[in-house]
């Protein structure tokens, strides 16, 4: 789908590591969520799934010969990233919104979370999703702008300008200010 280029043409990559390295020293808890699609039921699963663009794409792909080199969008945590024994992880099934689904909220609430920081793939889909979900719930949602990757200029900057600020506020990791 082109977010792991975007990503690598960005800087992203990089400066998502530095946010989470930021975001750790403070002791504030990360959770990852991936998308999962069952590659063992994925025939079966997959059929039923609706004829749309997004839907398309991914009943084509063969995730067992994707790599991150293809620059292919791959549903998981990437090696920079790599979730410490600390961090929280949570996988949402054939969904874009990562509270569909999933304990997303019950952890979060269980932690005693009223903002939430987001980065991650792909910004005006799956990132989008989840921010208008969790603004749904009352949560204070802020958008890293350098930590999210689209698939071009056109529908990153669309998301950070106007869809982001109507649900909460977007800023650069490095203006992030952790209290």
């Amino acid at each position: 789908m082109g977010a792991w280029k975007f990503a690598q043409e960005k800087g992203i990559v990089k400066s998502t590591v530095k946010a989470i390295e930021k975001i750790r020293a403070e002791d504030i808890p990360i959770i990852f969520v991936i998308m999962e699609l069952r590659p063992q039921i994925s025939q079966a699963l997959n059929a039923n799934l609706p004829e749309t663009d997004f839907w398309k794409t991914i009943k084509e792909l063969d995730f067992s010969k994707i790599t991150r080199e293809e620059g292919e969008f791959q549903m998981k945590v990437i090696e920079e990233f790599t979730p410490r024994p600390e961090d929280l992880i949570v996988t949402k099934h054939h969904t874009m919104n990562s509270f569909h689904g999933t304990d997303l909220d019950r952890i979060l609430r269980s932690l005693h979370c009223d903002n939430l920081l987001f980065g991650g793939a792909i910004t005006n889909l799956c990132v989008e999703s989840t921010v208008r979900g969790a603004f749904d719930r009352g949560y204070n949602c802020i958008v890293l702008n350098d930590c999210v990757a689209s698939v071009s200029d056109e529908a990153q900057n669309f998301a950070m300008e106007f869809v982001f600020p109507k649900f909460g506020r977007v800023c650069n990791s490095e203006e992030l200010k952790i209290l």
